[in-house]
């Protein structure tokens, strides 16, 4: 098993990493003196296959949402926090997040809420939530206006990932999950790039286990070591969203039905990269080759019927905007740059060079 501990300003907590962890995880909190949890949730897909256990060996209620990213509104969170509340949760309860990155940013953003905040333990079951999503702290749902605009920084007690659940993911998720670790790659540790297999068809089973393990401890790590030295973004953090202006925009103007996270975060990428030869940052043979790591994913839903600026319009009530603007992070050869603005019209241009290639 390995452990990598975050430190947070609401105290340090650690990520797990193993497969077969899920059933184990019951004596692995009693281990590390956390209490149990009092409520389960997950969603109707990942529920039958993992959070009905982990229930029953809790044996505790669990509560099933709908799946996917239509379900981060307001009134998933309410409905929470009704459940929990009929069920009589105080301040001390604990909350299980089992499934995907929708699942752990809705569960534990009514952790945050609820009572004004009670503890929360994410045990994430795809390779995007394992990389990323419940990685952090960060929490929070969608507005029609954008992605992620409601939110806190809440970050879990524990993180559980067990490998094995990615096994039970279809070939788009798992493909999903590629593109945040090809983000982490080119932000920290470009040797990652190496270990992403390649392929419309690609499974589980394309790597051994043990390189599932790796790639996800190394993508991990990427993220720790940046969220550890930058919780709420102020600076180094924004290098996370390497990809994800134009991704979350993409999500958005298409209503959060056509992309996975991951999906859109691909062609941000993309974008990002031409953005950052165009401006100079980035050498032909550097769009090139973070063009090639994308690839490695396979196709992506198309964005060629989307009118680029209706899209690019989503771009300015971007979280991170501010008096001067949006803040962009651009890849460069060996890293990224943060900070950079761009304009909606160049990121318009840059979006029909994209549907025209």
């Amino acid at each position: 098993m390995v452990r990598v501990d975050v430190r947070s300003a609401h105290g340090e907590y650690p990520v797990l990493i193993a497969p077969g962890l899920l059933p184990r995880l019951p004596e692995r909190l009693a281990a590390s003196g956390l209490g149990a949890p009092l409520a389960l949730v997950s969603d109707r897909v990942v529920g039958p296959l993992h959070g009905r256990q982990l229930a029953a060996a809790f044996d505790i209620e669990s509560t099933e949402m709908r799946v996917g990213e239509t379900t981060k509104t307001w009134r998933s969170v309410e409905q929470l926090c009704r459940c929990w509340l009929e069920a009589g949760l105080d301040r001390s309860a604990t909350i299980l997040a089992v499934g995907g990155g929708v699942v752990t940013d809705i569960a534990g953003f009514a952790a945050a809420v609820y009572l004004r905040g009670i503890d929360w333990l994410a045990a994430p079951t795809t390779l995007l939530g394992m990389v990323d999503a419940a990685i952090g702290g960060k929490t929070g749902v969608n507005l029609t206006a954008g992605k992620n605009l409601v939110g806190a920084f809440w970050p879990p007690r524990l993180v559980a990932a067990d490998v094995e659940t990615l096994a039970t993911l279809p070939t788009r998720e798992l493909r999903a999950g590629l593109a945040e670790v090809v983000k982490a790659a080119w932000i920290g540790d470009r040797g990652l790039l190496d270990m992403v297999p390649s392929g419309e068809g690609l499974g589980y089973d394309s790597l051994p286990p043990d390189t599932w393990e790796t790639m996800v401890e190394r993508s991990v790590a990427v993220k720790v070591d940046i969220v550890a030295a930058d919780e709420r973004e102020g600076g180094r953090r924004k290098a996370l969203n390497l990809g994800h202006t134009l991704g979350h925009a993409l999500e958005a103007a298409t209503a959060y039905k056509r992309f996975l996270h991951g999906e859109a975060v691909a062609w941000g990428l993309l974008a990002a990269a031409r953005l950052g030869r165009r401006r100079g940052l980035m050498s032909s043979g550097g769009e090139a080759a973070l063009k090639a790591a994308v690839g490695r994913l396979g196709s992506l839903p198309p964005i060629g019927d989307l009118d680029p600026e209706a899209a690019c319009a989503f771009i300015a009530v971007d979280k991170k905007r501010d008096a001067d603007g949006v803040s962009w992070v651009l890849p460069s050869d060996d890293g990224v740059v943060l900070d950079e603005r761009v304009e909606v019209a160049e990121a318009v241009e840059v979006l029909r060079e994209l549907q025209r290639e």
